[in-house]
């Protein structure tokens, strides 16, 4: 009865209009998207992260996602991986089945279809507090990493844990492989762990933000099975007096990460230095810096974006001035490059739930080159398919996962911009 009553509330948070204008979204669809996987969750997952992976004889990727409830449901808190298939290993036509009242050829009548909505594969119980972020290792993908809103740091091993989740209800206890705490001083006793980020070049280091405005970087091979709690970071820096948001590492570089956080603060970490830090207030930034992240076919080029809706874009080598800015017109909750397409980005609206695609090569007034418009409220995070350049996943407030790929038509060829 309370799950009913929550989601009655949930969808009583959106205003009517932004529901006429998902349905009139909905109707013209299949002219916007090549594909297009709109799912409804009991609760909205706070990340989402598409694995490197793919089945191509289904042509199935896999997604990790996470289950947010405010804590109000501990027992429904939980990290989890999602299996999809997006069908391009089907035949949509044959010409033994030419069918004359729609005067075209459709598939043999013996294909079997995938499913097509989201299968869950592996659900973990969440520990404690709300999973605030979740990122898979580069190096092994099985390996986990978790920030906790009870400020602890959560890794598991995939492999370890069932699929089953009668299991998972059944478990009292939450499991869970390492558990990174910092020592936490009495005025910061509600800290939160905003953020993590792997280390692209060095085994086993990770990257943490806090509420508090510090970051950590700990060493996971410090790792043992009688002590599964690490609580001496390899690093630590107090750089955000009001919160740190976000973090990324340098993709080829193991010493150097980017960090931004809520006082506009912005710059860049030398860990193997701790007298080495680049972070400053910039004025070009407005209310809070949520997101930072590194182009991956370009280290010196860093992007962020505020809650003000602002995006700019930053040779790190200077960061007197951004070498350019674009606005998103509405606070940007998450910014993900594309790997396939360097001149590609995409920034996710926290508020209106508007996902936009940016391509850098052209002119600013040309720059927007894609508009999804299919969640009610704010996006919460974004992830781009390795494999499929155009292929990209959104999670929303409104409970909704959205796969989808942009119309060939629209943004031209998968192979480049």
């Amino acid at each position: 009865m309370g799950e009913e009553i929550e989601s009655m509330a949930r969808l009583a948070e959106i205003p009517e209009e932004k529901q006429r204008n998902y349905m009139r979204w909905k109707k013209n669809s299949k002219l916007l998207y090549d594909y297009l996987n709109t799912n409804t969750n009991k609760w909205p997952s706070l990340t989402c992260q598409i694995f490197p992976d793919l089945d191509t004889s289904i042509d199935e990727h896999r997604v990790l996602l996470s289950s947010f409830t405010s804590s109000q449901f501990p027992e429904d808190e939980s990290m989890y991986v999602a299996r999809f298939s997006t069908l391009g290993h089907l035949k949509w036509s044959s010409l033994s089945n030419f069918d004359i009242e729609d005067m075209e050829f459709k598939m043999d009548n013996g294909v079997e279809l995938p499913h097509k909505g989201l299968s869950t594969d592996v659900q973990v119980k969440y520990p404690a507090g709300d999973c605030n972020r979740a990122r898979y290792c580069p190096s092994n993908p099985d390996l986990i990493a978790t920030a906790s809103s009870a400020g602890a740091l959560y890794i598991f091993d995939r492999t370890k844990h069932s699929s089953s989740r009668s299991k998972l209800l059944a478990d009292n206890e939450a499991k869970y492989e390492i558990e990174c705490q910092l020592p936490v001083p009495v005025e910061d006793s509600e800290r939160e762990a905003t953020s993590v980020a792997w280390n692209w070049q060095r085994q086993g280091s990770l990257a943490s933000s806090y509420s508090s405005g510090d970051v950590a970087v700990w060493d996971l091979m410090k790792y043992s099975k009688s002590n599964t709690t690490i609580s001496e970071p390899q690093f630590t820096a107090k750089t955000d007096s009001a919160g740190c948001n976000d973090l990324a590492w340098m993709v080829n570089h193991d010493a150097l990460l980017a960090c931004c956080g809520e006082s506009n603060v912005l710059g860049l970490i030398d860990i193997r230095d701790p007298l080495k830090h680049r972070l400053s207030k910039t004025e070009h930034h407005d209310s809070g810096i949520n997101a930072c992240q590194f182009n991956p076919n370009n280290d010196m080029l860093l992007s962020s974006a505020d809650s003000a809706g602002r995006i700019n874009f930053w040779d790190i080598r200077d960061f007197t001035k951004p070498i350019r800015t674009i606005y998103h017109e509405d606070a940007v909750s998450s910014l993900q490059w594309n790997h396939n397409l360097p001149t590609v980005i995409a920034s996710a609206g926290q508020t209106l739930g508007t996902v936009k695609l940016w391509d850098m090569s052209a002119p600013t007034d040309d720059a927007l080159i894609f508009t999804h418009c299919g969640h009610m409220l704010g996006v919460n995070d974004i992830s781009w398919d390795l494999h499929d350049p155009w292929l990209m996943c959104s999670v929303s407030n409104d409970n909704s996962i959205h796969l989808w790929r942009p119309a060939a038509t629209i943004v031209g060829s998968n192979e480049t911009v």
